[in-house]
């Protein structure tokens, strides 16, 4: 992917997450269902999954428009553990004909 279509897609990734995150701390409910036998959550708002690994929230879906978001990389850098956690947050809670959105450093 070309350097400005990354920074366009940042972009986009970083207004979904602020969207995401005001209605997730409105909330104020955090009881979460934990993701299969991993050490990850997932929560639920009126209009998001998110998705917690260990202590950061590294991946969301909006739920009416089934768009995915990764955002491991801006939250807390990269793992493959947290990045199998997202993989199968995607899979259980996602639609595979739905696009992903990754934040990604430049």
């Amino acid at each position: 992917m070309k350097k400005d279509q990354q920074l366009y897609m940042n972009e986009f990734v970083m207004q979904n997450y602020n969207r995401m995150m005001d209605e997730f701390i409105e909330k104020k409910s955090y009881d979460g269902v934990q993701l299969r036998s991993c050490k990850a959550c997932v929560y639920e708002t009126e209009n998001f999954f998110v998705m917690r690994s260990y202590e950061s929230i590294v991946a969301f879906i909006d739920k009416f428009t089934g768009q995915k978001f990764d955002v491991l990389r801006w939250a807390y850098g990269y793992t493959a553990t947290s990045a199998q956690h997202i993989a199968k947050f995607f899979s259980d809670y996602g639609d595979f004909l739905v696009s992903t959105y990754t934040y990604r450093d430049i």
